[in-house]
């Protein structure tokens, strides 16, 4: 085949280039499957790979071998937006480094890959937070992120008790991801909202509510450990940030934290960019 023939973007080369699997592509394929999926430009965010024609260039041989899967999201504008997923040959690898089933493995990968674009681009603002606090971190002394755990494996049936039905129900508890980190010799608990700007007023208080009986019921404390915790919440806009601000304000000034997607990067994410209810200025993660 000649060099000069133009790739489909759509299938995988017949005969493709050699390739000999390096280091750095087991971490990528490893961090393709955490994440669940990645963009090219978080690749080269989370492993300071600068050059993004050599970028390009890896990953289409990681792909074009198995190692990786491809799946393209729509766009208004441009040409569809490339996600990287774990491809077959990428199971075997991450198995060996994570000592979990590859049947396992296999059925997740399956599940993302029957998932709807809708939540794909809501998982991916998800994804673009979660690597901003991962940067965020390597760069602060006495700082260290302890864990992270992603919506799927943070999802939670609890019972709490309906005041209208008078009775306990079983409900699900499902945060768009957890971590916890450690500043100053102290542990701190987040969890993590993506607000689309889809929701109501009242299916936010709704949400709100269940954070505050997920406070008091002792779930939080029994499965992770410690008593008290964060919900950081990012918005698109400002506007929005200000709604959901006053909304959470009509039932508590605990526990919420508000900021806007536009100041979600490495050097910002950890200060004061977040507002809190019925409070003025702003606050910084690092504060006690």
């Amino acid at each position: 085949m000649s060099g000069n023939v133009r790739k489909s973007k759509w299938k995988r080369a017949k005969v493709p280039e050699p390739i000999v699997l390096q280091p750095r592509d087991k971490e990528i394929i490893a961090s393709v499957y955490e994440f669940e999926f990645l963009t090219r430009e978080q690749i080269q965010n989370l492993f300071n790979f600068h050059c993004t024609v050599r970028a390009n260039i890896r990953l289409r041989k990681l792909f074009d071998h198995g190692y990786l899967s491809r799946r393209f999201l729509p766009t208004d504008r441009g040409s569809a937006k490339a996600l990287y997923l774990l491809g077959l040959k990428g199971i075997q690898i991450v198995s060996e480094q994570s000592v979990e089933d590859p049947l396992e493995i296999k059925k997740k990968q399956q599940k993302l890959l029957e998932k709807k674009d809708l939540f794909f681009s809501h998982d991916l603002m998800v994804n673009t937070v979660r690597l901003s606090f991962y940067r965020a971190f390597k760069n602060y002394d006495g700082l260290n992120l302890e864990r992270w755990i992603s919506a799927s494996d943070c999802l939670q049936e609890i019972s709490v008790y309906n005041q209208k039905l008078n009775r306990e129900e079983k409900i699900i508890f499902r945060p768009d991801g957890y971590f916890r980190y450690v500043h100053n010799e102290k542990l701190y608990s987040c969890f993590i909202e993506m607000d689309m700007s889809t929701m109501s007023n009242n299916r936010f208080q709704s949400k709100v509510m269940l954070y505050m009986k997920y406070a008091q019921s002792g779930f939080h404390q029994r499965r992770y450990g410690l008593k008290f915790f964060r919900v950081l919440t990012v918005t698109k806009t400002r506007e929005r940030l200000c709604n959901l601000k006053a909304v959470t304000g009509k039932l508590t000034d605990k526990i919420f934290w508000f900021t806007t997607l536009a100041n979600v990067t490495p050097d910002n994410i950890l200060g004061q960019i977040w507002e809190r209810p019925r409070r003025d200025g702003n606050f910084s993660l690092l504060e006690g």
